[in-house]
């Protein structure tokens, strides 16, 4: 059954066997899904709906500026020469580690649609190869980010202090490159 609520637009209740408990899901294509068990009731899914109204307005609002960078960065993607965004990163990313007194193994570069960069336990880097398309204070920023971790394996306080002593604006370019997640997402061509 499809509902119009205010504020968020149409919402499609589906009664499920399956369903343990009422579940919201938010799609990529903005639709919105709630999965009501057969012992809820509908008045129970829209009370709980309504009170997940911001949360749900975040997702929506979230999906809109993923939709805004695939637009930015449409031209850009295209125009990606993988090899050669690999290999600036890669010099890029020793010229920092030489900079400022850190070391890694080997560094693989991933299409990754979730983050832009991780540290194994061994220190192996595997970077998005999409790094490339970002401005280079936020591309520096994360390949620091990834630095920082053959150190601290974690996002605890000593991590951002090591961060912030190399960028004391780190947390601010932090919310940028935040605001850019939606590039992830964006298929290569």
């Amino acid at each position: 059954m499809i509902k119009n609520i205010s504020e968020i637009g149409s919402v499609n209740f589906v009664s499920s066997r399956r369903a343990q408990r009422i579940s919201l899901t938010v799609k990529a294509d903005g639709k919105i899904r709630v999965a009501v068990p057969k012992r809820a009731s509908m008045a129970e899914a829209e009370r709980f709906v309504l009170n997940k109204k911001m949360w749900i307005k975040r997702q929506l609002n979230r999906l809109a500026g993923v939709d805004a960078v695939a637009n930015e960065y449409a031209e850009k993607i295209k125009e990606l020469d993988i090899d050669e965004a690999a290999a600036a990163i890669a010099a890029r990313l020793q010229e920092l580690a030489d900079e400022f007194g850190f070391s890694y193994n080997r560094v693989t570069f991933r299409n990754q649609k979730t983050r832009w960069g991780s540290c194994s336990a061994k220190n192996n880097l595997s970077l998005n190869i999409k790094l490339a398309l970002l401005p280079a204070e936020l591309r520096d920023l994360i390949l620091v980010h990834e630095l920082v971790h053959t150190r601290i394996k974690n996002h605890g306080p000593l991590f951002w202090q090591e961060l912030e002593n190399i960028y004391p604006n780190a947390r601010e370019l932090d919310r940028r490159i935040n605001h850019l997640g939606g590039l992830l997402q964006i298929p290569l061509s």
